[in-house]
């Protein structure tokens, strides 16, 4: 029988090269005292002074400054929370999809670049525009078109008519079938 339980197959199918996979290690690493989990384990608190001693400068497979470091989190949609009980010198982060007990969600964790902002901030934009129909559709009191229309009943739709007119600027007299219909409008 197999005695990799399925929590540290996950670990193990990590790819430890990824910036998400570092930091997993990292902060569940039992040497590191730099990184740890809230009380929650739904953030990442980092205590910059000893992270730049202990991690940084000793070549963790990160860069050299925390500032690029912060960086890298900002990229793979870590936020920084601020707030009470928050002390000095330390830094919280935050992601939905990084949390303690719950390796397969840094899976889902994606590298932001300026081709999927974009295309996700023209998804958001797409998703925010109603349908043509919605309200029709919806059962609302207007109309389907969101033009309002009038009510041509009452009109004299021989007035809607360009004046006829001929070659040499005067009027020419209105055919009778076009007046014989047009007084059926009316």
């Amino acid at each position: 029988m197999d005695s990799d339980t399925p929590q540290q197959s996950l670990l193990d199918s990590l790819v430890i090269e990824k910036f998400p996979a570092k930091l997993w290690s990292l902060v569940n690493a039992p040497a590191i005292d730099s990184v740890s989990w809230d009380s929650r384990g739904e953030a990442v608190i980092i205590n910059q002074c000893l992270f730049e001693k202990e991690v940084l400068s000793q070549g963790h497979c990160f860069s050299n400054s925390f500032q690029s470091f912060h960086r890298q989190l900002n990229l793979y949609g870590f936020k920084s929370v601020h707030g009470k009980g928050i002390k000095m010198g330390f830094k919280h982060f935050h992601n939905p999809n990084f949390k303690r007990g719950y390796p397969d969600l840094v899976h889902q964790l994606k590298r932001n670049t300026v081709e999927s902002r974009l295309k996700a901030e023209a998804d958001q934009k797409t998703d925010k525009l109603p349908h043509k129909n919605e309200k029709f559709l919806k059962g609302g009191k207007s109309s389907a078109s969101p033009v309002p229309l009038k009510n041509t009943m009452n009109m004299d739709h021989r007035a809607a008519l360009p004046p006829p007119v001929s070659q040499a600027g005067q009027e020419m007299p209105v055919p009778v079938k076009v007046l014989s219909f047009l007084l059926t409008l009316v």
